[in-house]
């Protein structure tokens, strides 16, 4: 399951970000997700519960993914097209083969929300 290691991957990341941003706890993660990644929508969710634990996150911390189809864009006939199946990438319109992939690779934390460190100056 290289699920776990891309959240660790990801925890590294919020972790670094929160701190830069002086945020005390996160309280949502959002996550982009392309088919093409096979990173497992589930796998991610177990993966991150298990991390939450973690003192970064609040207890109720959420995990919100978005899954991006595979489109792929064809250069010889210039459709764009859903890729049904990521090993045959044929044009629909054309029977073209040189298909430029558009979306469906992406892996990455859009957005997170938390609650920012409090602090008290004299």
């Amino acid at each position: 399951m290289h699920e776990m290691g891309l959240m660790a991957e990801m925890v590294d990341l919020l972790a670094e970000s929160a701190k830069e941003h002086q945020v005390r706890r996160i309280d949502k993660v959002k996550l982009i997700v392309g088919k093409m990644t096979n990173a497992l929508p589930d796998a991610l969710q177990m993966a991150f519960d298990v991390y939450k634990e973690q003192e970064l996150f609040s207890p109720s911390a959420v995990l919100e993914i978005e899954e991006r189809e595979t489109i792929g864009h064809c250069a010889e006939c210039g459709t764009t097209f859903p890729v049904r199946d990521n090993a045959l990438f044929i044009c629909p319109s054309c029977q073209g083969l040189r298909i430029d992939i558009v979306s469906g690779r992406e892996l990455y934390i859009e957005n997170y929300e938390g609650e920012e460190e409090t602090r008290y100056d004299n």
